[in-house]
């Protein structure tokens, strides 16, 4: 059970890490920062730590591929 909330919380945050990088890149509008990169690796580090826990919930049988088409 607990695995299922980090990967929510590790989606959400990878959408406000997003959303941020947005809203810094229209707010620096072009201008030389480094803000928007660093929003945009702290995305890329989400990600990734959501791709490592979804195939540890895969590995450990956590979590279970349920659609009709995979036998």
């Amino acid at each position: 059970m607990w695995l299922k909330v980090v990967i929510v919380l590790l989606f959400i945050g990878n959408i406000l890490a997003l959303g941020r990088a947005f809203y810094t890149l229209v707010v620096d509008q072009g201008q030389a920062g480094k803000r928007t990169a660093n929003w945009l690796l702290i995305r890329v580090t989400l990600a990734g730590l959501l791709l490592v826990a979804v195939a540890y919930g895969l590995w450990s049988g956590d979590l279970a591929v349920s659609s009709p088409w995979y036998q």
